[in-house]
């Protein structure tokens, strides 16, 4: 009899003990997946910061709409993972943890939750290094192309080289940066134009009123500088598309690459200069934008 009560009482004893143990362990899983949450919900305060300096960039054209819309996405989905997280964590560790099935839950939940900080971690800095980076290259139309004309000289696409090499560099560095990052790129052009007439008796005006034919048959000046700005964005475009192609071999390796052009006529290609003129120069500019984003 006292036998049994021995056997009894050490069962107990060892469930006891076994109990407290298991229950130490919850609590400190708790603590971990909750320690994650913390940092998760900064992660999303700073990807906050992200989309409002995303918004001042953009309306300083120092980034290109396309990529623009991109981060933002970019950044909500993050922002999105993050609040799935923390909403799923926040409802397993409120609970009473007794059962082996909760206790399987935890620490599935930590390793989990370390994954998506990880992940995250990586998402933020990407971006907070994108962000921070000159991804605009300014380029001269009057330097690039002769006065009244869209096309190129011989010369001056045989040395475009310099002009893009500065660009091309700094892609390839972002790109190294991220290694586990399956990446694409997005170059754009926005081509600008100064508020000059165009003669109608001008070549010129000739080409560009062909160009426009199926849009209007007796253009204004400021369609003609709006169509002006496109053709030689879109010049530019081809010529960065050439040279990206011949600098990788002939194409190999090149993919998820997409090229936009758009021609934004007689506005002010930047905001912070208050005194354009109608024949400014600076006005007369071919802004080159590249953005990489993660697939």
């Amino acid at each position: 009899m006292h036998k049994k009560h021995t056997l009894y009482f050490l069962s107990i004893l060892t469930f006891t003990f076994l109990s407290c143990t298991t229950g130490k362990k919850a609590q400190s899983r708790k603590m971990d997946i909750a320690g994650i949450d913390s940092q998760l919900v900064q992660h999303k305060k700073t990807l906050s910061e992200l989309d409002i300096h995303r918004q001042q960039k953009q309306s300083l054209n120092e980034i290109d709409d396309t990529a623009s819309n991109r981060i933002r996405k970019f950044i909500n989905t993050a922002t999105g993972e993050i609040d799935n997280r923390v909403t799923q964590n926040t409802m397993l560790i409120g609970g009473t943890v007794v059962a082996r099935e909760d206790w399987n839950k935890l620490k599935k939940a930590l390793t989990q939750s370390q994954k998506s900080l990880k992940n995250i971690s990586d998402k933020v800095a990407f971006i907070n290094d994108l962000l921070k980076r000159n991804t605009v290259v300014k380029l001269d139309q009057d330097v690039i192309f002769k006065p009244g004309q869209y096309e190129v000289s011989p010369d001056v696409a045989a040395a475009i080289g310099n002009f893009f090499e500065p660009a091309a560099k700094e892609i390839d560095v972002f790109i190294k940066k991220y290694p586990s990052f399956p990446l694409s790129l997005v170059i754009t052009a926005k081509g600008y134009a100064d508020g000059t007439t165009i003669a109608e008796t001008s070549a010129l005006y000739k080409d560009l009123k062909e160009r426009l034919k199926l849009q209007t048959d007796n253009p204004n000046s400021k369609e003609l500088n709006q169509e002006l700005s496109s053709a030689r964005a879109q010049k530019v475009i081809y010529l960065f598309q050439q040279f990206t192609t011949d600098r990788s071999g002939k194409g190999q390796g090149i993919r998820n690459i997409l090229y936009l052009y758009e021609g934004k006529g007689e506005s002010f290609p930047n905001p912070k200069v208050t005194d354009y003129k109608t024949d400014d120069p600076r006005r007369r500019v071919v802004l080159l934008f590249w953005s990489v984003f993660p697939d």
